[in-house]
């Protein structure tokens, strides 16, 4: 899999721009705030049509335009592809091959690509909002169905709440909440055993590569490994609750959530776990080691995707380089040089980057201008 080419009009600061990237290592080098992530965000975007840095994609609309438009030609098992997206201050339109794509769900599949962002070092010791939402990306990477089924349990679960508040409010008779409770209670608890099941048949299969990256990254001889909390509950080897222990749960709960105008159990309170020699990695683990179980994490996400599709996804690391050690650095190149396909690389310096020069094709960003340069020059 690679990119072929890659155009983007209006997007953030960056210029207008037309690429025809290397099928190996493309490094973007420059001073921050240059626009060096903008490029990466919005190769990511026009892959999955979302963003990992804002809910709204209307904010990557540059400030004096009305629209934005990111398209790439992408190479796949042989059969080329034109992925395009045109962004709107009220939506978005998306095409494939010229065509609008109705379901959404036509257009991925065949255009997969894994992000690594510097703030996902920080994942292990971060929210568990944060590690859902880093888990989700992940799940949705390997399943094109996972996205729908998010999507309507999120719907499911702001129209109980709702039901939750306008009963404090006094707004609904109490009979009438019991009945939208019963049918929200019904779609949360299916919807929910999909979403959870689908969560913890990933991390199942994840789990054996990140363990050996995680070897291989640091050579030390720790074990690194993945859990997932459920309910508050390790769950990863029992597999998720069945329909019955949901509708249970959230029966169970119902009182509690009443209170508190909230829904309390289902897999938006679930949680990723990471330990190190069977410690809670957040808790026990250096920094370093930190870095080095999402490095694994991250080369353990393409192996698989490589392993089910036949083809290396296109693999996006963004400024990850200037978070670690010259070895840990040296070892992630390594690591990832035999395994990675075509990869978008953002970095202060082209130094940080350690591919040789017959790999590589570089470029310099600055003031949203793209460049291509001569790395020995």
């Amino acid at each position: 899999m690679r990119v072929e080419s890659l155009r983007l009009t209006c997007v953030r600061n960056l210029a207008p721009t037309v690429l025809a990237p290397s099928a190996r290592f493309n490094v973007f080098s420059g001073d921050n705030g240059q626009g060096k992530t903008n490029l990466v965000e919005a190769v990511f975007v026009v892959a999955t049509v979302r963003s990992f840095r804002t809910t709204q994609l209307a904010d990557l609309v540059a400030f004096s335009a009305e629209r934005a438009h990111i398209a790439a030609q992408v190479q796949s098992h042989g059969m080329t592809r034109l992925y395009d997206l045109e962004l709107l201050p009220g939506g978005k339109k998306v095409r494939l091959d010229g065509k609008a794509v109705r379901p959404l769900s036509k257009y991925f599949g065949d255009f997969n690509v894994v992000l690594f962002a510097p703030e996902d070092l920080q994942i292990p010791r971060g929210a568990p909002v944060d590690r859902r939402r880093f888990l989700d990306r992940a799940v949705f990477n390997r399943r094109n169905d996972y996205l729908p089924a998010m999507q309507r349990y999120e719907l499911a679960l702001k129209n109980r709440n709702a039901v939750l508040r306008r009963a404090a409010d006094g707004g609904l008779p109490p009979r009438q909440v019991n009945e939208l409770l019963d049918v929200y209670d019904e779609q949360l608890a299916e919807l929910g055993c999909a979403v959870t099941s689908a969560r913890i048949a990933y991390l199942g299969e994840l789990r054996p590569l990140v363990q050996a990256a995680f070897f291989e990254i640091t050579r030390t001889g720790l074990v690194a490994d993945l859990d997932y909390a459920c309910a508050g509950k390790r769950g990863m080897t029992e597999g998720a609750p069945s329909l019955d222990a949901q509708r249970l749960a959230l029966r169970e709960a119902r009182s509690k959530d009443l209170a508190r105008q909230a829904t309390s159990v289902g897999p938006h309170r679930d949680d990723l776990l990471f330990f190190l020699e069977q410690h809670d990695a957040g808790s026990f683990a250096s920094q370093g080691q930190l870095r080095a179980i999402v490095l694994a994490w991250k080369t353990a996400e393409l192996q698989l995707l490589t392993q089910l599709r036949g083809d290396p996804p296109i693999l996006l690391l963004d400024d990850v380089s200037s978070e670690l050690d010259a070895q840990r650095n040296r070892f992630l190149f390594e690591h990832l040089a035999p395994r990675a396909g075509q990869c978008f690389i953002t970095t202060t310096h082209p130094s940080h980057v350690m591919v040789p020069a017959a790999d590589r094709r570089d470029y310099r960003v600055s003031g949203g201008s793209i460049i291509q340069v001569d790395p020995s020059g």
